[in-house]
């Protein structure tokens, strides 16, 4: 099995979190915006999720389209304002709550993306087990309550999994979840790129330029882009960087990827400082300094769990005794044992 299917397996603790907020608004109607940030690039979002997008006398290019549901929404928001259709949609990263919905826009669009993604992508050998899922989606495998090494709706029902994740995962359509569609992860809806690149790309329309490059080797996957606007001063950057809150619960862990990942930030910081606007997958718009900030929370937890291990205490006590109350107004702050726990493994495994 290749690494990047390992890493799609073992999946990232952001895309759970999708899954939450998904079953927080099942029954409510969805929270979408559009602003203009700035020149021609605009953003939009979808509840906790948001894309940016730059709008061209040629056209548009679209950044992640999220959902299909979103898609739709804005593919009608932006036929009525700007009248000129999407020409390019460009992926952050393959996760299925940022990437899926692409297809909304094929008859007009081209669509970009680090040659990784279609490793990630990637169905796994139809011969994989349940018991083979391990990392992220393995709770999803052990839903298997018949023991008949498949996962069906019933039993997806009975472990909470929504309607929509499990459409995400059934890539065949048969309302059956193999152990190589839950490997594969909740991927099934997301477009793969038909123009790749392996470490930097640039986009001319209408006379605008987009710059990709690639993140490389770090904690959130393997296929992740950095995307920046430089005509009209905006940076997006999605999910190893967020603003005004925790990251998501283990942070990450089982990719054991933390120095590289610790790099990938210090350098997302640095760029951020030629540009006026960083927007973010999650959290609000922001600048450099908030690059700084999300770093900074890093340190100090690293620090704080290194200074307990080395004091001898358990994980338990760590998490009961680590507070870091300057960060108690951000967003995800009840999700700070759980952080502990990632970092306490980031540290010991």
């Amino acid at each position: 099995m290749s690494p990047i299917r390992t890493i799609t397996a073992l999946a990232t603790a952001l895309l759970a979190a999708t899954a939450l907020v998904a079953t927080s608004f099942a029954q409510q109607a969805p929270r979408r915006t559009i602003t203009h940030v700035s020149g021609g690039v605009y953003r939009a979002t979808n509840n906790f999720h948001g894309t940016v997008f730059l709008v061209t006398s040629d056209g548009i290019v679209l950044a992640d389209p999220l959902t299909t549901d979103f898609a739709i929404w804005l593919r009608n928001e932006l036929d009525a304002r700007f009248d000129v259709p999407v020409r390019y949609v460009i992926y952050s990263h393959h996760h299925w709550d940022h990437a899926t919905g692409g297809n909304i826009f094929s008859d007009t669009a081209r669509f970009i993306g680090h040659a990784n993604m279609l490793d990630h992508l990637a169905m796994p050998p139809p011969a994989t087990t349940l018991s083979e899922v391990v990392g992220q989606y393995a709770p999803i495998a052990a839903l298997d309550l018949d023991g008949n090494d498949i996962v069906d709706r019933d039993e997806a029902n009975a472990g909470d999994v929504e309607s929509v994740r499990f459409t995400a995962f059934d890539a065949n359509e048969d309302g059956l979840l193999s152990g190589a569609e839950i490997m594969r992860g909740p991927v099934s809806q997301v477009r793969p790129p038909d123009i790749t690149f392996t470490d930097q790309l640039d986009i001319t329309l209408g006379g605008k330029r987009v710059h990709m490059q690639w993140v490389g080797e770090m904690n959130h996957s393997l296929d992740s882009s950095l995307i920046t606007f430089p005509d009209d001063d905006v940076m997006f950057v999605v999910d190893y960087v967020t603003f005004g809150r925790l990251p998501y619960r283990e942070m990450d862990y089982e990719l054991g990827f933390f120095d590289q990942w610790m790099t990938k930030i210090s350098e997302a910081e640095e760029l951020s400082k030629n540009f006026s606007h960083v927007a973010t997958g999650h959290g609000p718009m922001g600048t450099w300094e908030n690059v700084v900030e999300w770093r900074e929370y890093f340190e100090k937890l690293e620090a704080a769990v290194a200074t307990g291990i080395a004091e001898g205490k358990s994980l338990e006590e760590l998490q009961q005794t680590i507070r870091l109350d300057e960060y108690r107004e951000w967003v995800g702050y009840d999700w700070l044992h759980e952080n502990v726990l990632g970092m306490y493994h980031f540290l010991t495994d």
